[in-house]
């Protein structure tokens, strides 16, 4: 054949492909490629993800991708390992015959292009829909941005899950437009490693799509950006909510020492006057000097009020420590001695 084309399908149309040309199978493996059945003038094989159909024939099925092979002798043309060539629409090949050529590199090749224009075209219609989405993003961010200027934090909550919400969307559509973007990269760098052993096979065409692959990876960089910009308005937002936060929590301590303190006041007040009442059922209290009764009952008080803060430690602890024992030997001597001293001082 001087005149054939290239069919590319993908692997789950394999069946049909089988069934338009009418085949027997075949197997015939190669470094990259393999065929796998042939029928009158037409050969089917496997390159990777790809199916390729080789036949001079018209076809029913719509390919993926397709390229029309003339083998002819060429006067001028770029050099490469078997020969020269020329690619334009068609490809053009000044060659011999050789199956690893024709059956091998050229469909190994012509199925990486296939991938990576595919995949540019699904780039571009990714990177014009997140654009849109970025419009209404930045649009609705400013709008965020100048309602967050409100003190409260109840508000503030709920444009951070909006933002949050814009994020994590746009997020996942980049994230995607990523993936593809780096698959397409890893498609022509195989291309690329191909052509280069080819001696410069279809450099031509493999470096202009990595040009326009390069230019639509600016798509990345700026929604990169944009993704940038939301985080930083989330971050302000949750340091503006961490910091009423803090303020509530600062005035709420405030209450609450009050609040401490006061109970402090009424527990010593009630543990002095008990105290005393009790004391003097059972002791000559009233028969000793004031000033020393005064100071006994008040050194008590003090002992036991501080004396529950450090019980309270010891039980959620469970553990023995200095200040349990000190406080512990501390009210036992007061005790004591407002049993000894009214004895003492009344004989």
């Amino acid at each position: 054949m001087n005149y054939f084309k290239y069919l590319f399908f993908h692997s789950d149309d394999l069946e049909n492909v089988l069934r338009v040309l009418d085949v027997k199978p075949v197997f015939k493996k190669y470094a990259r490629c393999e065929i796998i059945a042939e029928a009158e003038e037409s050969l089917v094989g496997k390159c990777g993800d790809l199916i390729f159909v080789i036949t001079d024939k018209d076809f029913d099925l719509e390919p993926i991708y397709s390229v029309s092979v003339e083998v002819t002798k060429l006067e001028n043309g770029r050099e490469f390992r078997y020969g020269r060539y020329i690619f334009e629409e068609d490809l053009k090949i000044d060659a011999d015959f050789d199956e690893k050529l024709f059956y091998d590199y050229i469909p190994s090749i012509l199925s990486h292009i296939a991938i990576a224009e595919i995949l540019i075209g699904e780039i571009k219609a990714r990177a014009e829909h997140l654009s849109k989405n970025e419009s209404e993003i930045i649009k609705e961010l400013t709008i965020l941005s100048e309602e967050a200027r409100t003190p409260s934090v109840e508000i503030l909550e709920e444009i951070s899950l909006k933002i949050s919400d814009l994020r994590t969307t746009f997020f996942t559509s980049y994230i995607r437009l990523k993936q593809i973007i780096e698959r397409t990269f890893e498609s022509v760098g195989r291309a690329r490693t191909l052509s280069i052993y080819l001696n410069g096979f279809l450099g031509e065409k493999i470096e202009e799509i990595s040009n326009e692959l390069d230019i639509l990876r600016n798509y990345e960089a700026r929604f990169e950006q944009t993704l940038n910009r939301v985080g930083d308005a989330l971050d302000v937002i949750h340091l503006r909510i961490e910091m009423f936060r803090n303020k509530e929590n600062l005035e709420l301590q405030k209450r609450t020492s009050a609040l401490q303190a006061a109970a402090v006041v009424v527990e010593f007040v009630a543990v002095f006057y008990y105290t005393m009442k009790v004391w003097e059922s059972f002791l000559p209290v009233k028969k000793m000097p004031h000033q020393i009764s005064f100071l006994l009952l008040t050194l008590f008080t003090t002992t036991v009020v501080a004396y529950t803060d450090v019980l309270a430690d010891f039980i959620r602890e469970k553990k023995f420590n200095r200040k349990f024992l000190l406080f512990t030997i501390t009210l036992l001597t007061v005790l004591i001695a407002m049993v000894v001293v009214p004895l003492l001082l009344t004989h």
